[in-house]
C-alpha cells in the first residue's frame, strides 16, 4: 500500500515538475515573440518619422510622377543649341512615352517643350528642418543644381553653408570662369530651388 503512495507521489511531483517548465518555456516564447513585436514597431516608428521623399534633399522614388502644376528643374535646348536647366511647371505627363510636357516659367521666353523623365528633376516640396532632420540637406562642398538668384535657370554649384535653422536659406558658391578660383562669392539660394546634380564632372 505504501509502495503504491510513493509511486502517486512521484508521478504529481513529475507533472509538478513538467508543468512548471512547460510554463516556463511559454513565458520565454512570449517574451521573446514581444521583443520581437516592439523592435518591429519601433522600426516602422522610425520609418514614419524619416523625413519623407522631396523634403530637402530627399529624393523622389524612382517611380515618382510629378503632377500637374509641379515646379520642376528641366534640361532644355536654348536657341544657340546649348542645353540648360530652367525652372519649368508640369503641365501633362504621358505614362505611354514616358514623357513630360512642360512650360518654361520664364514669362518672356515661355515656351512649352516636351521631355523624357530623365531630363526631369522634381523640386523639394517641404522645408528641411536642420535642428531635427540634418541628414536630409546637402552637406558642405557637395555638388548641386541651385537657382541663380533673380533668373530662372538652374546652373552648377557647391554648397558654401548649409542651413542652419529652418528659415535659413542655402549659401552656395556658382561655379564662374571669371573668377580666379572659378566659383563666384558665396550667394543664397532657398532650399527649394537647390536640388541633387546628375553631373559629377566640371565644365
Amino acid at each position: 500500500m505504501r509502495g503504491e503512495e510513493e509511486e502517486e507521489e512521484e508521478e504529481e511531483e513529475e507533472e509538478e515538475m513538467f508543468s512548471y517548465s512547460s510554463f516556463i518555456s511559454l513565458e520565454l516564447f512570449v517574451f521573446l515573440v514581444s521583443g520581437c513585436l516592439l523592435a518591429a514597431l519601433s522600426a516602422s516608428f522610425t520609418s514614419v518619422m524619416s523625413p519623407p521623399p522631396l523634403c530637402g534633399a530627399t529624393p523622389a522614388s524612382s517611380d515618382y510622377v510629378a503632377k500637374q502644376g509641379d515646379k520642376v528643374a528641366a534640361r532644355v535646348k536654348a536657341v544657340d543649341g546649348d542645353e540648360q536647366w530652367i525652372l519649368a511647371e508640369v503641365v501633362s505627363y504621358n505614362h505611354s512615352t514616358n514623357k513630360y510636357e512642360v512650360d518654361d516659367i520664364d514669362e518672356e521666353g515661355k515656351e512649352r517643350h516636351t521631355l523624357s523623365r530623365r531630363r526631369i528633376i522634381p523640386l523639394p516640396q517641404w522645408k528641411a528642418n536642420p535642428e531635427t532632420d540634418p541628414e536630409a540637406l546637402f552637406s558642405k562642398d557637395q555638388l548641386v543644381l541651385a537657382l541663380y538668384p533673380q533668373t530662372t535657370c538652374f546652373y552648377r554649384a557647391l554648397i558654401h553653408t548649409p542651413p542652419h535653422r529652418p528659415q535659413d536659406d542655402y549659401s552656395v558658391l556658382f561655379e564662374d570662369t571669371s573668377y580666379a578660383d572659378g566659383y563666384s562669392p558665396p550667394l543664397n539660394v532657398a532650399q527649394r530651388y537647390v536640388v541633387a546634380c546628375k553631373e559629377n564632372k566640371k565644365k
